[in-house]
């Protein structure tokens, strides 16, 4: 029996929860350390969420808060492990007024035929940037990345990421519940009815998963986004008023 129909309906997302399933048993076959390719937020939720995987499987982005991350695959915990196949690299324009984003780095590595799946986190600032990628890629990268847009580059490996935190506005919501539709009217500015009705067009994430359920309870440390909206993480549960509803503090994503 396929046991991904427990999971989702949808091909790729089985696709997926098969290969990794295929990269458990190498590890217990050969009893080594298995890795996937990076995996975006979304895939690694999805994941998370399979009983048959359950100790066998976690995730390593380079740094703590990585949003692709591989998929590490252990079911000894004695096997072997070469350690993670991750290269971080950081890349310097010549012109040292430059402003290369996010979408350039990107573009010029999709351009020299590289998978999106070979790479993960990349962090741009200005005329400098760091990315990570897989390493069977990185010596490839080294040889044939040599300009970003009209800026020719330097690219060094290097062991540290610099990393600079997402500006966050904390700000407290008063809801009658935790259901998502009440959050999320909080939290956008939506009436209960307007946050329902995007909830179930599909417009709405829990942790990166699309969620169509208006009901569905939101925990502390969930992250929430709405098509057009923004992203909010909850951070605590405060309180309660005397009429029973909930003081929830709110980190807004500028």
């Amino acid at each position: 029996m396929d046991f991904t129909l427990k999971y989702t309906g949808n091909a790729e997302e089985k696709m997926l929860i098969r290969k990794i399933n295929d990269m458990l048993n190498q590890s217990r076959k050969t009893y080594s350390v298995q890795y996937s390719h990076f995996l975006t937020p979304a895939e690694q939720t999805l994941l998370s969420g399979i009983d048959e995987f359950f100790g066998y499987i976690g995730f390593t982005g380079g740094y703590e808060d990585a949003e692709r991350r591989l998929c590490r695959i252990c079911t000894e915990e004695y096997a072997n492990d070469d350690g993670e196949p991750i290269v971080l690299l950081a890349l310097t324009a010549s012109d040292s007024n430059a402003e290369i984003s996010h979408r350039d780095i990107l573009g010029a590595l999709m351009a020299l035929g590289i998978k999106r799946e070979t790479v993960g986190d990349i962090i741009a600032a200005g005329a400098k940037a760091q990315f990570f990628c897989h390493s069977c890629m990185a010596d490839f990268i080294e040889m044939n990345l040599k300009k970003i847009g009209r800026y020719h580059i330097s690219l060094k490996r290097c062991e540290t990421a610099e990393v600079t935190e997402p500006e966050r506005i904390r700000s407290t919501i008063n809801v009658s519940s935790m259901r998502l539709d009440s959050v999320c009217a909080e939290c956008f500015g939506l009436s209960r009815t307007k946050a329902a009705e995007s909830i179930r067009k599909g417009t709405v994430s829990v942790n990166w998963l699309v969620c169509d359920s208006i009901s569905k309870e939101i925990h502390s440390g969930d992250k929430i986004s709405m098509r057009g909206k923004g992203k909010v993480q909850i951070a605590d549960i405060s309180g309660i008023s005397k009429k029973g509803r909930l003081f929830v503090e709110v980190l807004k994503y500028v």
